[in-house]
């Protein structure tokens, strides 16, 4: 990508790319973007608003955001969901508050 640049970075849910694809959706979209926008549009769980405020939820928990945003993007059910999520670390020990909170919005 010859002059673009990385200007910052940010974890956000597949709900709220969705968002930002759909608002961007009356512009032409090139093939890529409309095959993001196909995949958000399935794979988008949650309303943008409700995944906003379930990330917080779990932030306030200790989850740290990387780990909250995937959390509510795949919206775990038991153990075997969220051990997925944490594949490279042990399951913290918030675990089952952590399934209470994403029961929530199931």
């Amino acid at each position: 990508m010859i002059g673009k640049e990385i200007l910052s970075q940010k974890y956000i849910t597949v709900s709220e790319a969705k968002a930002i694809m759909t608002n961007m959706a009356g512009e032409e979209l090139s093939y890529e973007h409309g095959c993001a926008l196909d995949y958000l549009q399935k794979f988008a769980k949650l309303s943008p608003e409700d995944a906003k405020k379930l990330v917080e939820e779990l932030m306030e928990i200790g989850v740290d955001e990387k780990h909250a945003v995937k959390i509510v993007d795949i919206l775990p059910e038991d153990y075997d969901d969220l051990r997925v999520i944490y594949y490279r670390e042990d399951l913290p020990p918030n675990k089952d508050e952590i399934l209470e909170i994403v029961a929530k919005y199931l």
